[in-house]
């Protein structure tokens, strides 16, 4: 059972610069923006990073249990702890800490946004012939959902609804009910484009939760909506390159300097532009039992790799067109950082690895993170058609087996794809 804890956010400073304030404006005569925080950071998305006392407290129990109840033999975690003191705490704080991103880039859907919070499950359920599909994630006391306006259901139990003005935004409105549950809708237009969307975020709030304890209108107001963004903007510095049915973008400035076999089974294209390293990897899948995309096995590879137990790794899971993918962020302005995104389909593994010297390079730490979630395959909706779930074992079945996890969950998705 978890902790009780008294609800406190306590983001990490990294990428996050208090420049200014989220900036939701509301029309005269509109209501207020339910949950709106003008003390939160506009740019507080950027950072996937966040931990909250709930999560400090488990961290810290997990370790305590690890360390009194060696097994014998020692198991893969116990040699770990001997090599790494404070490795299986580190290792408890990035599964808490993790964010989950959401890009659509099919169709005329060109978006992405973020929100802090963990993907247990994500599920693409179709609507009306035309409109497009609903992208639906599901996390430990909430839910997410992306895709074309949807919210008309929602209106008939709605208690509050409104509009609001926002940069890049326009004819935004919201819609909100707090009932057993908190639901919170948002409908918008991207400046740059004719396309509307609809985002749902709703569950309740629950202390108990070390992965995210805010309500459901806090994060959409100081979180989601300020993420949102078009895609558009990638184009100015990348371009899309294709491997099959992969495909990924590099800077335009990038130039292919080898491909090559290593271990006779990896497949690498290696490019390079100032101050900047990449390899992109591709690997058969010898095996259907391990799922290498699941986001604890590059959490363990590389906090062990590097050793990285200090540094504020940052940790997310990717969707790309409702295709899951890992990303592992380690910003160090004093030595070489690196970003890497891990993603499959039916057929292969593929690593892309990002390596550069944030003194040398003419982009942006964002630049970089944006381009490298940007991935895709041509058969996304093939691969797609069953749930996507980011947990496995017993915690997986566990969470299968509940009477409200998945049904509670699925109940809404329906309601809001009518």
């Amino acid at each position: 059972m978890l902790r009780k804890s008294v609800i406190m956010m306590a983001v990490a400073t990294a990428f996050t610069i208090n420049v200014s304030a989220v900036q939701i404006e509301v029309p005269a005569g509109q209501p207020p923006m339910p949950g709106a925080d003008a003390r939160i950071p506009a740019n507080a998305y950027e950072n996937y990073r966040h931990i909250n006392k709930v999560a400090e407290q488990e961290a810290e129990s997990y370790s305590q249990f690890a360390k009194s109840n060696p097994k014998n033999p020692p198991s893969t975690l116990d040699k770990l702890n001997l090599e790494h003191p404070g490795f299986s705490k580190a290792l408890e704080l990035a599964d808490y800490s993790q964010s989950t991103v959401v890009l659509i880039h099919e169709g005329d859907k060109n978006i992405r946004l973020s929100v802090p919070n963990v993907s247990f499950r994500g599920d693409v359920i179709e609507t009306e012939p035309g409109k497009g599909p609903l992208f639906a994630v599901r996390s430990l006391s909430s839910f997410l959902v992306v895709g074309p306006p949807h919210g008309k259901e929602l209106s008939k139990y709605a208690e509050g609804e409104g509009k609001y003005n926002y940069p890049g935004l326009r004819n935004a409105s919201w819609k909100f009910m707090s009932n057993n549950s908190r639901i919170m809708y948002t409908e918008f237009t991207p400046d740059d484009t004719k396309t509307t969307y609809g985002v749902t975020y709703g569950g309740w709030v629950n202390t108990e939760d070390p992965y995210q304890d805010q309500a459901p209108e806090v994060v959409m107001s100081n979180y989601i909506i300020p993420s949102i963004e078009s895609l558009s903007g990638l184009d100015n510095y990348s371009q899309i390159e294709h491997w099959g049915n992969f495909h990924y973008r590099i800077p335009k400035t990038a130039k292919l300097v080898s491909e090559a076999v290593e271990n006779e089974r990896h497949e690498v294209r290696t490019y390079e532009d100032t101050g900047v390293k990449i390899r992109v990897i591709r690997s058969a899948i010898m095996s259907k039992e391990t799922d290498n995309t699941l986001i604890k096995v590059p959490i363990i590879y590389y906090l062990h790799k590097y050793n990285d137990l200090d540094t504020p790794t940052q940790y997310a899971v990717v969707w790309n067109n409702g295709i899951p993918g890992s990303l592992v962020d380690a910003y160090k302005p004093n030595r070489e950082s690196y970003l890497r995104h891990v993603v499959k389909d039916s057929v292969y593994y593929y690593s892309y690895r990002i390596n550069y010297d944030k003194s040398k390079i003419s982009y942006t730490h964002k630049q970089l993170r944006d381009m490298i979630e940007y991935v895709g395959f041509d058969d996304a909706a093939k691969l797609r058609k069953e749930p996507q779930w980011r947990e496995e074992g017993a915690y997986k079945e566990r969470l299968e087996n509940s009477s409200i996890f998945i049904p509670w969950y699925m109940e809404w998705v329906k309601l809001l794809s009518k």
